[in-house]
């Protein structure tokens, strides 16, 4: 077990907002998204990595294979291989799980 501090994350990216890595292991990783209005996430597709999210606060566009709008309180499944993306309608808070973790999220 371990404990993750928000002010001492595994890894902080600017992007338009923030993305926050909180924690991972071998199998999980978790990620807080703080995303402006008008930001876009390119569709794309991961081609093992199941992602679950939850909306925190705000709402955003799901794009690509599944198109629909989802606010705060609303979750989604992404299976692997499905491609998605977003568009963010008002400033957003998400939490994502990616089992097996993302390469690219993991500390430099």
């Amino acid at each position: 077990m371990s404990v993750n501090r928000w002010d001492d994350p595994e890894r902080i990216d600017e992007l338009d907002g923030e993305r926050r890595v909180l924690g991972y292991t071998d199998e999980m990783m978790l990620v807080h998204y703080r995303l402006e209005e008008g930001a876009v996430g390119e569709p794309h597709s991961h081609d093992e990595t199941t992602q679950a999210s939850f909306v925190i606060e705000g709402s955003l566009d799901l794009t690509g294979e599944f198109s629909t709008t989802v606010e705060a309180g609303d979750s989604y499944i992404i299976p692997p291989g499905t491609e998605h993306g977003v568009r963010v309608l008002e400033p957003c808070k998400v939490i994502d799980a990616f089992s097996p973790p993302l390469k690219t999220y993991l500390p430099e």
